[in-house]
C-alpha cells in the first residue's frame, strides 16, 4: 500500500478594492487577510520615473523640484549643477512619520525610459508578483481595525503598538504564565508585522523573563511565525527586560503611515478625505452626492490636485458630487445621496 505524507496546501486570494485616488489590496491565504497593499495616487510611486530641476545641493544630497510640484533626494552626488534639469527613478518612497514627512527618493537616470509606467501599470505589476489563485473586488474594512485601535486582543494577552519617529512599538500585557503570554505575542506580532507591511525599527516590549533559555524560545517562536512573511529581516536578542529589536528595509509606507500620516493616533486629513471619497463612490442610488465635513478635508477635496479623484467619483456614481464645509461636522463627516 502506497502512503503519502499529507501537506498544507494554501488556497491564496487577491481581494482588490479600488476607490478614487487610493487602491487597495488583501492577500489571502485560507480565507484569512495575512497582508494589505494600498497605493495612493497623489505621491510619487516606487519605481516611477520624472523630471525635475536640482532646488539644492546638502550634504544629504540634492533636492529635485519635480515637475508635479513636489520635492525628492537624490542621495550622494550629483554632477548636475543647481539649477540643472535631470531625469530620475523613485527608489524609495516618501513616509510620514510622527511629526514629520521624509520625502520620496530617487536616483537619477540618464534618460527617460522609453516605456514608463503610469500609476495603473505599476499597481498592477506590484499585485502580479504576489502568487494567488484568483481575483476578485472585495471590500476588506475589518482589516484596519486593529490599526486604528493601535491594540490587537488575542485571549487575556494585548499586543498595543504606536508609531514613533524612532519606529514602531510593541507593549505586550497578559495575565498568566510570561512564557505563555510571549510566545501568543510572537506570534501575533509577526503577524501584524506583515499584516500591515511594516518595515524600519520595530521594538517589542515582550513581559520581562528571567531565564535565557525561555527569551531564546520566545526569539524562536517570532522567527517560525515570520517565515512566512517574506521580507527579509534582521533581530536582536530578547534581553533581560523584556525588550527584541527588528528590523527591516522600508522601500514604501506601511499601512499604519498611510493612515495616519504625521499624527500618532488619529487618521490623517488625507485618510478621512479619501474614506468620504470611497463612501460617495460606493453609495447606491441615482441621486447627486454630497460630502460634507470639516473645513480642512473640504479644502482637500476641493483643491485642484483632488480634481480628478472626485471627477472619477462622479463618473463611477453617474452624478454630481457637492463638496460641503460645516465646522460642526461630526467624525470626519458624511455621504449623502440626494432623492432624484
Amino acid at each position: 500500500m502506497l502512503c503519502c505524507a499529507h501537506r498544507a496546501i494554501r488556497l491564496a486570494e487577491l481581494w482588490r478594492d479600488d476607490a478614487p485616488g487610493e487602491r487597495r489590496a488583501a492577500l489571502v491565504e485560507d480565507g484569512q487577510i495575512v497582508e494589505i497593499y494600498i497605493q495612493r495616487d497623489l505621491h510619487w510611486t516606487l519605481g516611477a520615473t520624472g523630471t525635475g530641476r536640482i532646488e539644492r545641493k546638502t550634504p544629504a544630497g540634492s533636492y529635485v523640484a519635480t515637475d508635479e510640484g513636489t520635492e525628492i533626494l537624490i542621495r550622494g552626488k550629483a554632477n548636475a549643477a543647481e539649477g540643472a534639469r535631470v531625469t530620475f527613478e523613485i527608489t524609495r518612497e516618501a513616509i510620514a512619520e510622527p511629526g514629520r514627512i521624509k520625502p520620496a527618493e530617487g536616483r537619477v537616470l540618464e534618460a527617460m525610459p522609453e516605456a514608463s509606467r503610469d500609476k495603473d501599470g505599476m499597481w498592477d505589476d506590484r499585485l502580479s508578483a504576489l502568487k494567488q489563485d484568483t481575483i476578485r473586488n472585495q471590500a476588506f474594512d475589518d482589516a484596519f481595525d486593529a490599526a486604528i485601535a493601535g491594540a490587537s486582543h488575542i485571549g487575556d494577552v494585548t499586543v498595543s503598538f504606536q508609531r514613533t519617529k524612532a519606529g514602531l512599538v510593541f507593549d505586550i500585557d497578559g495575565i498568566g504564565d510570561p512564557l505563555v503570554i510571549n510566545r501568543m505575542a510572537a506570534n501575533e506580532v509577526a503577524r501584524l508585522l506583515r499584516l500591515y507591511q511594516i518595515g524600519a525599527m520595530v521594538m517589542i516590549d515582550f513581559v520581562a523573563i528571567d531565564s535565557k533559555a525561555r527569551r531564546i524560545e520566545i526569539a524562536e517562536t517570532f522567527d517560525a511565525a515570520a517565515a512566512s512573511d517574506l521580507r527579509p529581516f534582521e533581530r536582536s536578542a530578547v534581553n533581560g527586560y523584556g525588550l527584541m529589536q527588528v528590523v527591516r528595509a522600508r522601500p514604501r509606507p506601511s499601512v499604519l503611515d498611510h493612515l495616519f500620516g504625521t499624527r500618532i493616533a488619529s487618521l490623517s486629513d488625507e485618510t478621512q478625505a479619501l474614506s468620504l471619497l470611497r463612501e460617495a463612490a460606493t453609495s447606491s442610488g441615482f441621486g447627486p452626492r454630497s460630502i460634507t465635513a470639516r473645513p480642512e478635508i473640504t479644502t482637500l477635496l476641493a483643491s485642484h490636485k483632488w480634481q480628478s479623484f472626485t471627477q472619477l467619483c462622479e463618473r463611477q456614481v453617474g452624478a454630481r458630487l457637492e463638496i460641503i464645509a460645516d465646522e460642526s461636522a461630526s467624525g470626519y463627516g458624511h455621504v449623502h445621496v440626494a432623492q432624484s
